[in-house]
């Protein structure tokens, strides 16, 4: 077959028990642990034999596109761990991860994390270039019956459709969950010891509208506490943790490829009503630890008893959804206030929809502030991308943090995603 499951051990960090089952022509049963399936190692010894009933932390999928070259399958995918799940696609490296459901996150009481605690994977025939699986979690405050359809390639694109169960009112339910790492990129303020120009499994989170408008967020890693930001939406088109720097001068980083790292693209299937995209970001040391979290709060809070149904297309991607014609903001650089001189921001756009005869053309770049002002701003043709690059200061700043919103305009029609930026003066 194309597909081939793999299972992991329980051990070091994933020590709870998940029970897999197989369903095959119509019949299911379960998967039993062995000693036999796993390699220990010949100087490795253990003080007493596992338990018949150990049981697994999770698992793991690989592909081939040709049945014939199975010595030759890549790994599309794992669950393993509370309610986390990746997807990576053939030219892919693992980076960002999916998770079930976000219970709390950011909240002064703790966040709650439910888990997959059992799933059922659907025996794919021959030629099949999909497979599907479910998955039951659990958490005190609720439990959830979830159904994935995993199609591979050089980008990995999954159907998922779940049905929750709140159990406790009052919580915050954070759904389609993405989980990423973010260090410093161009936007970085301060030295890092490193010899790397950036660090990072996702650059920004990226909000496209039902009414064609598109936000594009810079990530930014905290230097003292976390911080959550809440982004209202009427009509959600999709969300995502997006990796949108691809060139490996900008990460010099053999082992990592940062520059391969999917983005991760959450596409709703039906309304969703309205409600707030959150992101937080939390300080971090190291790249090792996750440190960026973006899901979708309903605007309406659940309550026990209730079901929440939700259904949507996930993906793992080298690109970014199709933005329709207008412009990205593709980089993000500051120069610190120094000697009396403000803070100065430089952003470049890029898009096949931008002008591209002489630098006279009317592009205009239009921003709002809030607890600052803008000062000395220009927009300026970029003779060596092709796009148009927008410089200003920001003066009279006070402590407080300061939000920013760009987007270029032509004639007076917007051609551009809405570059916005939360600055944190020093």
């Amino acid at each position: 077959m194309r597909f081939r499951v793999e299972l992991f051990h329980r051990g070091y960090i994933y020590v709870e028990p998940v029970r897999i089952h197989l369903i095959e022509n119509g019949q299911m049963h379960d998967l039993q642990f062995s000693p036999d399936q796993f390699l220990y190692g010949t100087n490795n010894t253990f003080s007493k034999q596992f338990p018949a009933d150990l049981g697994f932390a999770g698992f793991k999928l690989a592909y081939t596109p040709l049945v014939e070259q199975r010595e030759n399958r890549v790994e599309i995918g794992s669950f393993i761990g509370a309610s986390y799940f990746r997807f990576v696609g053939v030219r892919q490296r693992y980076g960002s991860a999916f998770r079930g459901l976000a219970i709390d996150t950011g909240e002064p009481a703790g966040e709650e994390f439910p888990r997959f605690k059992e799933f059922w994977i659907t025996k794919p025939g021959p030629e099949a270039t999909h497979l599907e699986c479910m998955a039951l979690m659990d958490s005190a405050s609720c439990a959830g019956a979830y159904r994935f359809v995993i199609k591979p390639g050089d980008d990995v694109t999954a159907d998922m459709e779940a049905s929750v169960f709140i159990r406790k009112a009052g919580k915050k339910f954070g759904l389609a969950p993405l989980t990423g790492m973010f260090l410093y990129g161009k936007n970085r303020t301060s030295y890092y010891p490193d010899f790397r120009p950036e660090i990072h499994d996702c650059d920004g989170l990226l909000i496209g509208t039902t009414n064609g408008d598109w936000t594009w967020r810079p990530l930014v890693c905290p230097p003292k506490t976390h911080v959550i930001h809440r982004f209202p939406v009427e009509g959600l088109a999709g969300f995502g943790l997006m990796q949108r720097e691809r060139d490996f001068r900008s990460y010099e980083d053999l082992e990592a490829r940062y520059d391969l790292r999917p983005s991760l693209w959450v596409q709703p299937q039906g309304n969703w009503g309205p409600g707030i995209v959150e992101l937080v970001e939390i300080p971090s040391p190291n790249e090792y630890h996750d440190n960026i979290v973006a899901y979708w709060v309903p605007k309406d809070k659940p309550v026990a008893g209730q079901e929440l149904r939700l259904s949507c297309q996930l993906g793992a991607l080298l690109r970014g959804p199709d933005e329709g014609p207008r412009a990205r903001a593709i980089s993000t650089r500051i120069t610190p206030a120094h000697d009396k001189i403000p803070t100065r921001f430089i952003l470049d756009f890029a898009g096949d929809n931008l002008p591209t005869g002489p630098a006279k053309q009317p592009i205009e770049a239009r921003t709002q502030v809030s607890n600052a002002e803008i000062q000395n701003l220009v927009a300026q043709k970029n003779e060596i991308t092709g796009g148009w690059r927008v410089f200003f200061d920001l003066a009279k700043t006070t402590r407080e943090p300061v939000e920013i919103r760009v987007c270029l305009q032509a004639m007076g029609q917007v051609v551009s995603e809405t570059w916005l930026y939360h600055y944190q003066p020093e």
